[in-house]
């Protein structure tokens, strides 16, 4: 009886697929946790344009996280945002890093936001420079204009208006952009406007300690005692606004790179980054015969150069004397004019008081003839020495003055026509017709008559005698110029007979002097 083979118990192959399930299970759990970052809470003021599950955290249009619960906060102030961030987002996760919401909007830089009109609000996230890593944040209610990643430099701005100018408005150097306002706050004690702005590199290396900004948002015109002027960038900054800057070419230019946080003065225009500031100021009171045109202002000039302006123009009634005065106040900026040769023990005296007493006086002047705007004009008369007086209105000094421009012209007409009135014309002109008769009974004798033929033979007599000096003269001439050509080669000759002879030698000397005598 044949027995039976048994059978040896072999592992069947369908085990092996649950193996390979559960490993791929496995893998796809283990890939899936990897890629699982932190979770992270933000604080919004609104959830307008968030949903939980589908509104994305995106880092420069690529998805770093998703939104999965939104809550009230405690104080019910706040919105709580919880979002699961991928793995590769931790770098990402700053203790200053910015949070915010993107959505179409229109801003002084353009529009944005337009994409997601079609995916909807996104979360975008700047991440942070410095710091430890953080899982709380607070968002911000706008995008920032400069993103922390950005490399470049931030200033500030100190202006008293802020004119044309929001968050957001260019920064130009040459009409090319470079930078833009991120925000605009007042100071601490609300007495100026500070504008903080980032310039992008590598312009940043054109910021200077000596670099001048000025506004150039609109249309600026102006009418002056220097004429019109009329000034506008681009119609881009007509529109938008815009602040544009240069560094200026003097002696004294020392360029050294601007700082992270340096502040500078934003001028209203460019005219007003050329005149000196911070000097210091004197005061006093000029008077006027005639004070139209005279405005608040108005330039003050010395030597054809700016040393100060026109404060107040007030017109006064004094009771005491029944009579009208109008006192111009004056602001004089004696550091202006620089000191040179200046003795020992000079440094204290009053400069403006030295020139006034080697006669400086003040005069009113026409600065423009279209628009009939005055300026005063600082001149000196070393034959009119005087001083300072008291003002009887004011604790000022007052200025010496005198008339000028068309009231000094017609105060000279005046002296003029008032000379003349005095001058006995009926009687001047009564002694020029005596005259002129006598003359005539004079001329009309024989005597006169025949010293006029006398006269003509002199005449002619006079002219033969000058024609033969004339010819005297041309013969002279011709012998003085035949002598001077022949005392020319004798010069030549005299060179030609020295080359050769020693410098030292007596001979050398003696015929040197000579050659020069013949040549003079």
């Amino acid at each position: 009886m044949q027995e039976p083979e048994i059978a040896r118990n072999r592992l069947s192959y369908l085990w092996l697929l649950p193996v390979i399930a559960l490993g791929i299970g496995l893998w796809l759990a283990y890939s899936h946790l990897s890629q699982i970052g932190p979770i992270i809470r933000i604080a919004f003021t609104s959830a307008e344009g968030l949903d939980a599950g589908k509104t994305k955290i995106r880092y420069k249009d690529l998805e770093v996280g998703t939104i999965t619960h939104i809550d009230l906060s405690h104080d019910l102030k706040q919105i709580i945002v919880t979002a699961q961030m991928q793995r590769t987002a931790e770098p990402l996760l700053k203790k200053d890093s910015q949070f915010w919401i993107v959505k179409p909007q229109i801003t002084a830089s353009g529009v944005t936001g337009l994409g997601t009109l079609v995916s909807g609000n996104y979360i975008a996230v700047s991440p942070g420079k410095e710091g430890e890593r953080a899982n709380h944040f607070v968002a911000l209610e706008e995008a920032p204009q400069i993103q922390n990643d950005e490399e470049g430099l931030r200033i500030h701005l100190n202006t008293d208006s802020t004119e044309g100018i929001s968050v957001g408005t260019a920064v130009y150097y040459r009409g090319i952009r470079v930078g833009q306002i991120e925000q605009i706050h007042f100071s601490e004690r609300y007495d100026h406007i500070t504008l903080t702005a980032f310039i992008h590199a590598p312009y940043d290396k054109l910021i200077t300690t000596n670099t001048r900004f000025w506004n150039v948002s609109g249309i600026t015109f102006n009418v002056g005692a220097n004429g019109a002027s009329l000034e506008m960038q681009s119609l881009e900054t007509l529109i938008r606004g815009g602040i544009t800057f240069s560094t200026p070419t003097t002696l004294n230019t020392n360029n050294i790179p601007a700082e992270n946080g340096a502040a500078y003065t934003l001028y209203p225009n460019e005219r007003a980054t050329t005149e000196r500031t911070g000097f210091r100021k004197e005061y006093y009171v000029v008077y006027f015969d005639d004070t139209r045109g005279l405005n608040p202002g108005a330039a003050i000039y010395f030597s054809g150069i700016v040393i100060g302006a026109v404060v107040e123009v007030h017109l006064l009634y004094d009771e005491k004397t029944n009579k009208a005065a109008v006192p111009v106040l004056i602001e004089i900026e004696p550091e202006r004019i620089e000191r040179v040769n200046k003795p020992e023990g000079s440094e204290n005296r009053n400069i403006i008081a030295e020139l006034v007493k080697g006669g400086l006086q003040a005069t009113l002047d026409n600065g423009n003839l279209i628009t009939g705007e005055k300026i005063i004009t600082l001149n000196q008369y070393p034959d009119e020495k005087g001083g300072f007086r008291k003002d009887a209105y004011s604790n000022y000094l007052v200025l010496p003055s005198r008339p000028g421009g068309i009231s000094k012209l017609t105060d000279d007409l005046g002296t003029i026509v008032a000379t003349v009135k005095k001058l006995p014309l009926e009687e001047i002109g009564e002694n020029t017709k005596d005259a002129t008769a006598a003359l005539k009974k004079a001329l009309d004798t024989q005597a006169v008559k025949g010293l006029g033929t006398s006269l003509d033979k002199t005449l002619k007599q006079l002219d033969r005698t000058l024609a033969s000096v004339q010819k005297a003269g041309d013969s002279t001439d011709r012998a003085l110029k035949q002598l001077d050509q022949q005392l020319k080669t004798l010069g030549k000759q005299l060179e030609k007979t020295l080359y050769g002879i020693g410098p030292e030698s007596n001979l050398y000397y003696t015929l040197q002097e000579t050659l020069k005598s013949v040549q003079q």
